[in-house]
C-alpha cells in the first residue's frame, strides 16, 4: 500500500504551523528527508510529519536548533546512535525541569500579588456602601 503523500500546505494545516514556519524549519535541515515531485512542490510522508510535530515539541520546550539538528542527524544514524540520541533529550529535560521551576516561583509571586489586589479590590467595594443607612429609608 501506498502511503499519502502531503503538500506543504496540508502540513500546516495539520501540524498548525505556518507555511513560512516549515520552510524555514527545512533551510535549517531539521527535515532532510523531503522529497520533491518533478515540479519542484515538496512531498512529506507520514513519517515527515511525525518528526514535523517532534520537532515543533523540541522547539517549544527551547531546544536549540543546533541541538535539533544534531537529533535529526542521529535519527539517520540508526540504532548506534540512541546513547547519543538519549543524552540530547536529558539535556533538554534538565531544561525543561529547571524552566518549569523558574516558573513556578514566578507563579507563586503572581499569585501573592492577585490575592493581595483582590484583597483591595474587596476592601474598595464594601467602603463603597453605606453602612449608615438613614431609619427614614427603611
Amino acid at each position: 500500500m501506498h502511503s499519502r503523500e502531503l503538500t506543504i500546505g496540508e502540513v500546516a494545516s495539520e501540524t498548525g504551523l505556518s507555511v513560512d514556519s516549515l520552510r524555514w524549519f527545512e533551510r535549517e535541515g531539521l527535515f532532510p528527508t523531503i522529497r520533491r515531485n518533478a515540479g519542484g512542490q515538496r512531498r512529506f510522508s507520514e513519517s515527515d510529519v511525525e518528526r514535523i510535530v517532534l520537532m515543533l515539541r523540541l522547539r517549544r520546550t527551547g531546544m536549540p536548533v543546533r541541538d535539533m539538528r544534531r537529533f535529526i542527524e542521529l535519527l539517520q544514524g540508526g540504532e548506534e546512535t540512541h546513547a547519543e540520541r538519549l543524552r540530547l533529550l536529558l539535556a533538554q529535560r534538565a531544561r525543561i525541569l529547571a524552566e518549569q521551576e523558574r516558573l513556578a516561583e514566578d507563579l507563586a509571586v503572581v499569585e501573592l500579588k492577585v490575592a493581595y489586589y483582590t484583597g483591595q479590590v474587596s476592601r474598595s467595594v464594601c467602603e463603597s456602601i453605606p453602612l449608615n443607612v438613614d431609619r427614614k429609608e427603611r
